[in-house]
C-alpha cells in the first residue's frame, strides 16, 4: 500500500502534537523555573500531574470520536492546543501554571497517537496497520526536530514567546491536515440478536483480551517513561561515564526507526501479536542486559541494550495502534484506545519518580530489577494475549 497524502499529513501532525505538547517541556521547564524562582523538581511535578490530566481525557476523547468521527476531535484539539500554548505563554504564578498545564495536557491526547490512530482505523478499517507505522515512523523524529528547534528560538525569543510560536505551529501545520482529514465514522455495530451472533461479542467476551492488553501495554509505558526520564542517571549510577551514557542513549533512537522501516516494510508477514511478541521481547531483553551492566559495567553490555530497548519502544507505538484494531476491529475503537491510554498513562506518569526514589534509596541494581521485573509483566501479558483469538465484529460496508 503507497503511503497517501493524508496519512503523510497525520504524521506531520502527530509530530507537532508530540513536540508541543510533550518534547518542549523539558527544554522549557528550566527557563520557567529560572524566572520564577521555582524548584525544577516543582515544575516537573506540575508535568507530571499534568499526564494524569491525559489519563482523564483520554477514554472521554476516545468517546467522542466514536460517536463524532475523529475529524471534529482532531480540528478542535488542534485549536484547544494553541489556546492553552498561548495561555502558558501569559502564566504569572504558580496556581496559573498548574491549571494551564494540567489542561494543555488534558486536551494533548486530542492531537496525538490515540487520536491520530482512530482516525486511520475509521478511515482503513483492518488496513489501517502501514499507515499507523507510517504515521509513527514520521512522528518519531518530533524530538529530533523541536528539541533543537526551541534551543534555537530560546537565542533569540522569550521562553514566552517560544511557545507562542508552538501555538502558531498547531494552527498552521496542524489544524490543515485535521480539519481537511476526511470526514468517514464507522457505523456503530449492533450486537446480533440471532443465535448465529453474527454482531460485536458481548463485553464479557472481550474482558480476557482487553486485560491483558492493558496489563501488558501499561507495563511497558511504566518502563519507557522511566528509561525516558531516568536512563542517564541509572547509567551514571551503573559506573558509566558521561560519554558511553550518552552514546547509548543516541543509539536508542535510530534503533527504533530502524524496527519502524522494517515493520513497515514487512507488515504483511507477521501478524500483530507476534510483533507485539517481538516488541515485549526485546524490551526484556533490554532491560536483563541493563541489569547485567548494573552488576558488570561493559560497555557492549550497555551499547547492546541501547540497541534492543530502541528496537521494543518503536514496535511498541505501532503495537499500541494495531493489537485493538487485531483484536477488536474498528467497532468503538476509540472507546478502547481511550481506555487502554487511561490505564497506561497513570502508571506512566507514576514510573520517573518511583525509579528514581528506588534508585536513591536501594541502589541502581534494585531500579533497574523493578524495570526487569515491569518488562517480565509486559512479556508473560502479551504471551497469554496471543494464544486469545480475535473478537472483531462484522462490520458493514459504507460504499
Amino acid at each position: 500500500m503507497k503511503p497517501s497524502p493524508a496519512t503523510l499529513g497525520m504524521g506531520v501532525s502527530m509530530t507537532v502534537g508530540y513536540g508541543t505538547l510533550y518534547y518542549s517541556f523539558s527544554i522549557l521547564a528550566p527557563e520557567i523555573a529560572r524566572e520564577f524562582g521555582w524548584s525544577q523538581s516543582f515544575v516537573f511535578a506540575v508535568f507530571s500531574i499534568g499526564l494524569l490530566g491525559g489519563a482523564v481525557s483520554a477514554p472521554i476523547i476516545g468517546r467522542l470520536i466514536d460517536r463524532f468521527g475523529a475529524r471534529p476531535v482532531l480540528t478542535f484539539g488542534s485549536i484547544l492546543a494553541a489556546a492553552m500554548l498561548a495561555a502558558l505563554s501569559m502564566v504569572q504564578n504558580g496556581w496559573q501554571f498548574a491549571a494551564v498545564t494540567l489542561a494543555a495536557e488534558f486536551v494533548s491526547i486530542a492531537v496525538q497517537y490515540d487520536a491520530g490512530f482512530a482516525a486511520l482505523a475509521q478511515r482503513h478499517g483492518q488496513e489501517a496497520r502501514s499507515q499507523i507505522t507510517l504515521v509513527t515512523l514520521v512522528a518519531g523524529f518530533a524530538s529530533t526536530v523541536f528539541w533543537p528547534l526551541i534551543q534555537w528560538l530560546l537565542t533569540m525569543m522569550t521562553w514566552r514567546e517560544v511557545y507562542l510560536v508552538l501555538a502558531g505551529l498547531n494552527l498552521v501545520l496542524a489544524l490543515p491536515v485535521h480539519a481537511l482529514w476526511p470526514s468517514y465514522r464507522q457505523p456503530p455495530v449492533r450486537p446480533a440478536t440471532s443465535s448465529a451472533g453474527a454482531g460485536r461479542p458481548p463485553v464479557v467476551s472481550r474482558r480476557p483480551q482487553l486485560a491483558l492488553m492493558a496489563i501488558s501495554l501499561s507495563a511497558g509505558g511504566f518502563v519507557l517513561s522511566a528509561m525516558g526520564a531516568s536512563l542517564l542517571v541509572l547509567l551514571g549510577d551503573a559506573g558509566f561515564t558521561p560519554a558511553i551514557a550518552t552514546l547509548a542513549g543516541s543509539m536508542i533512537g535510530p534503533s527504533q526507526v530502524a524496527a519502524r522501516i522494517i515493520e513497515y516494510a514487512r507488515r504483511g508477514v507477521l501478524s500483530p501479536p507476534v510483533t507485539g511478541l517481538i516488541a515485549t521481547g526485546a524490551i526484556f531483553l533490554a532491560l536483563a542486559l541493563l541489569f547485567a551492566a548494573a552488576i558488570f559495567p561493559a560497555v557492549a553490555i550497555v551499547l547492546l541494550f541501547a540497541v534492543f530497548f530502541g528496537i521494543g519502544q518503536g514496535l511498541t507505538s505501532i503495537i499500541r495502534g494495531v493489537l485493538p484494531l487485531h483484536y477488536f476491529g474498528t467497532a468503538g475503537y476509540g472507546r478502547t484506545m481511550g481506555t487502554l491510554s487511561g490505564i497506561r498513562m497513570v502508571l506512566s506518569a507514576a514510573a520517573p519518580v518511583t525509579i528514581i526514589f528506588v534508585n536513591e534509596k536501594l541502589g541502581v541494581s534494585a531500579a533497574v530489577g523493578c524495570l526487569l521485573l515491569m518488562g517480565a509483566v509486559g512479556l508473560a501479558a502479551m504471551i497469554a494475549l496471543s494464544r486469545l483469538a480475535p473478537l472483531r465484529a462484522q462490520e458493514t460496508s459504507t460504499n
